[in-house]
């Protein structure tokens, strides 16, 4: 690369560069990848896009294009994902949150709204960056009678969750290690909600995944032989975990939430529902757990 590549130059050339790799986003990529070597908005390049790039500038662009052409998720390479309009530290430890992940947060909001506004407990099992329960407690900043509780097996994803919660000045949030099959409320607790997005993909799909899927936590993917390992382990123990009237809601893959509802109303007695996503999937289980 010469001395004279601007903006703009550089970008009409990395563009079809990823793409020759197989990059499906080609163009948004190389704008995010330079503006975060340039420290700027996407928006600052193309206001300067006749801007001349340093020699440091380019050969730092050029070292974030060959991770992003070998397929490493953009989120990683730069550190952060946007989530619920808040920006979460993202690492390999970690699941890259997904919008469609945000209906489940729509649906616990509508819950807490209409049954826990004077307060309750709301837990978040196999909680990775915590994506969901920080931005359910940063919507219910004001409700000081609310508890948040996530729970992850990777210390290494508590320690990112922890992080996120700092950053986003929520430390009221407390995450801890602890394996689902074994997790349960302290004798002084009352749990009224568990939300989960579990690992739900079938095992021998998880190899027919986008390459860079494949480079994102596979203990957060790999849902088991039929991708239900994690809702029968919730449907088992639902009964130790929440009180009468108590909601659990999860996200489930398509084509799964049938299967979800009847494991849960095989172990329990269950009031349930669906929320669709905006392709009309039933992505979010939500169960009543009725006692009697």
């Amino acid at each position: 690369m010469s001395e004279n590549w601007t903006v703009i130059k550089l970008l009409t050339w990395a563009a079809p560069h990823l793409q020759k790799y197989g990059v499906t986003t080609p163009r948004l990529d190389a704008e995010l990848l330079l503006a975060n070597v340039l420290s700027c908005d996407r928006i600052d390049l193309y206001l300067n896009y006749d801007r001349p790039t340093s020699a440091t500038e380019r050969a730092a662009f050029k070292k974030l294009l060959i991770r992003r052409r070998e397929r490493e998720p953009i989120a990683y390479i730069l550190g952060e994902k946007e989530f619920w309009s808040l920006p979460f530290m993202v690492n390999s430890d970690v699941l890259i949150p997904r919008p469609e992940t945000e209906h489940l947060v729509e649906a616990a909001i509508a819950i807490i709204n209409q049954h826990y506004s004077a307060g309750g407990t709301v837990v978040d099992l196999g909680t990775g960056s915590g994506n969901i329960l920080l931005s359910l407690a940063h919507h219910f900043q004001a409700h000081a009678g609310l508890n948040w509780l996530g729970f992850d097996l990777s210390p290494k994803a508590v320690e990112a969750a922890s992080k996120n919660a700092r950053r986003l000045k929520l430390e009221q949030v407390v995450f801890s290690v602890a394996d689902l099959a074994a997790v349960r409320p302290k004798p002084d607790q009352n749990w009224n909600i568990i939300l989960s997005n579990p690992p739900y993909i079938p095992t021998a799909e998880l190899k027919k995944l986008a390459g860079e899927v494949r480079q994102e936590p596979q203990r957060a993917l790999d849902g088991g032989l039929d991708g239900l390992d994690y809702y029968r382990i919730l449907s088992q123990r639902i009964s130790s975990l929440l009180p009468d009237g108590g909601f659990l809601l999860v996200e489930v893959g398509d084509g799964q939430a049938e299967k979800v509802k009847a494991l849960l109303v095989e172990q329990n007695p269950y009031s349930l529902d669906t929320v669709l996503d905006l392709q009309g999937i039933e992505r979010v289980v939500i169960g009543r757990w009725i006692k009697s």
